[in-house]
């Protein structure tokens, strides 16, 4: 029986789905990507499950979280490189593609129910005009999405490693920071898990405070960027609650920054884990503050919608759409 298999590769994780033509679910399986020399020994593993040994993979989508130039890609924060003639050969796949992640994320909007969307901003909807989508995680993503007549045409972009801009003193002072250590300094470096990481160091050594030796154990004991936020939201220390809240106060401004650019007055969609984790801090008003912060411009920032997806498995969701789309 042939099937379709769909790929999500992150920098953290990489997640895979195997299913039928009629959307039923094989198998699913989620793997750390750190714990992997490249992907092809995580789908090996994936394929090497006995349950769905006798299946014959027909379509194959992998989303992946770098640049794409034809039958090759590179995750930007991991030493992989995929070519899709080769994962074809090796895994006896009949046909392979490979797409940008964010290109998959804009996929799978259609895909997601009104329950697993929320909306920060409601706007003035305007279907003929370009969607966008921007999301901070492992790295940071963007891609637009332009309407035609079958749909949507979907641009994948590097717009992550723009150049950092600073809207006011404290984050000039985080820019020169950055950029003694760096040399380039791009909103990808700010707006990810190890940037929320970066602006609480930076703050607690600015500020010169204290820190909570809690919080510090609990960032040496697991994930740094995720203990920053729990103790943010739980408001056990004021250091990480500053951190995240300048964390968001940027991101609005560089999804500001990509609204300006495509005017997406179809919607600009949050994707990516930090902002589904953090949903009630993006709703106390600091991100849309800042988004529609733009100077003469602050009147048309206001009427484009902006929604917070939480479905974390959008990415692989548009893997499977466009896996289904191959022409065979």
């Amino acid at each position: 029986m042939k099937t379709v298999l769909a790929a999500d590769i992150g920098g953290t994780k990489t997640l895979l789905q195997l299913t039928m033509e009629n959307d039923d679910v094989l198998l699913e399986r989620e793997y750390v990507s750190q714990q992997f020399e490249s992907f092809d020994f995580i789908l090996a593993a994936f394929l090497g499950q006995t349950q769905i040994k006798d299946y014959v993979v027909e379509r194959a989508c992998f989303a992946v979280a770098g640049p794409v130039s034809g039958r090759d890609a590179n995750v930007t924060n991991l030493p992989w490189q995929l070519n899709a003639d080769d994962i074809a050969k090796s895994f006896n796949i009949e046909h392979v593609h490979l797409c940008n992640d964010f290109e998959a994320v804009a996929h799978g909007i259609a895909c997601l129910a009104e329950d697993e969307i929320v909306t920060l901003q409601r706007g003035q909807f305007d279907g003929t005009m370009p969607r966008a989508v921007i999301g901070a995680g492992t790295g940071l993503g963007q891609a637009l999405l332009f309407p035609v007549a079958n749909g949507w045409q979907i641009v994948s972009t590097e717009g992550g490693h723009t150049d950092f801009a600073p809207t006011d003193n404290k984050q000039i002072l985080l820019l020169e920071h950055l950029i003694e250590r760096f040399g380039h300094v791009s909103y990808e470096r700010v707006l990810s898990g190890m940037g929320l990481v970066t602006i609480y160091e930076f703050l607690r050594a600015y500020q010169q405070k204290n820190e909570n030796p809690l919080l510090r154990q609990a960032m040496m004991a697991g994930d740094p960027a995720a203990a920053i936020s729990q103790f943010a939201n739980d408001r056990k220390d004021s250091l990480a609650s500053e951190s995240l809240d300048l964390f968001i106060q940027i991101y609005g401004a560089q999804a500001g920054n990509l609204a300006l650019t495509v005017t997406p007055r179809g919607g600009l969609y949050l994707a990516g884990g930090i902002a589904a984790k953090n949903i009630e801090r993006f709703k106390q008003g600091q991100f849309i503050n800042a988004f529609v912060d733009k100077g003469r411009m602050q009147r048309l920032m206001e009427i484009i919608p902006v929604h917070l997806i939480i479905q974390p498995k959008v990415g692989l969701l548009g893997a499977r759409l466009l896996a289904r789309k191959i022409i065979v």
